[in-house]
């Protein structure tokens, strides 16, 4: 093999390492810019950036996930964001409609927000359902709960929630933000 030949294929060798390096640079980046538009779009503060969002805000403050006796505090995403990460991805994407909603003004106003508040309660409550409350039972868990600190009927209804695998948002709405008008959750038939 000739001089020529041996620079041909010494020169493709490093074309392809540096696509190579400029792919794994660029493929980083987007992973850690992704992170981070996730952390960014997960914090409290993003949330309320939309004045709509200070109405439910504003209705949570002194409630018990807001203010308790533990000193421990739910933020919005607590709530409404998984945890897990295809969970966490495909909220994110449905959240995109919500951020249409944003721009057209749907509920821009406390009147526009009352006329929407069940129908936003539904989907909540159907999201909570469907995925078994992940978001409550990342911080309550039956394993953990003191049955002597509760009352016998909350004994009775946790003992049965747990055997039949109940939601907990079933039992427990209106807790953090105003109950709407219309049926609650445990009318709402949800398969899993």
């Amino acid at each position: 093999m000739g001089l020529w030949e041996r620079l041909g294929q010494r020169s493709r060798l490093v074309r392809a390492a540096a696509a190579l390096v400029f792919a794994l640079v660029v493929g980083g980046g987007l992973v850690i810019a992704g992170a981070a538009g996730l952390a960014w779009t997960d914090a409290e503060e993003f949330c309320i950036g939309c004045h709509e969002m200070r109405i439910p805000l504003a209705e949570a403050k002194d409630a018990v996930h807001d203010k308790n006796r533990s000193g421990v505090r739910a933020s919005c995403p607590d709530c409404h964001v998984p945890r897990e990460p295809v969970a966490l991805i495909l909220r994110k994407m449905e959240a995109t409609s919500e951020l249409w909603g944003h721009l057209r003004g749907v509920i821009d106003t406390p009147e526009k927000y009352e006329k929407n508040r069940y129908a936003m309660a539904v989907r909540e409550w159907t999201r909570m359902k469907k995925n078994g409350s992940q978001a409550c039972r990342s911080c309550h868990r039956f394993e953990s709960m003191d049955g002597e600190k509760q009352s016998e009927r909350a004994r009775e209804q946790h003992a049965k929630a747990r055997t039949e695998d109940t939601a907990c948002i079933d039992c427990h709405f209106g807790i953090a933000h105003r109950e709407p008008d219309g049926p609650g959750p445990r009318e709402i038939k949800v398969a899993r």
